[in-house]
């Protein structure tokens, strides 16, 4: 009786650490997905405002394409991390 409820409790505590670990996938995603936007907003803003100023000009687009790539990252590595999450 008692090795039924061991292996229920072990199960349960399993379900539980694989629920906060996916929690904690979507979280990093959502990270992901918030600095590739600042990246991109920043770039935006500094190629606007600096127009003539030709470094300043590049790092601005350094920064756009820096952030897309994160946003871009963040969306596809969710589904293969959560993918193998729910494998163990």
């Amino acid at each position: 009786m008692e090795n039924n409820h061991f292996k229920d409790a072990v199960k349960s505590h399993k379900l539980l650490a694989q629920e906060r670990t996916i929690l904690a996938n979507e979280r990093n995603t959502l990270a992901y997905i918030r600095t590739g936007f600042s990246s991109f907003v920043l770039g935006i803003a500094v190629i606007k405002l600096f127009e003539n100023d030709g470094f300043l000009l590049y790092a601005g687009w350094i920064a756009v394409v820096m952030g897309i790539l994160f946003i871009i990252l963040g969306l596809v590595y969710y589904p293969i991390r959560k993918k193998k999450i729910k494998s163990y």
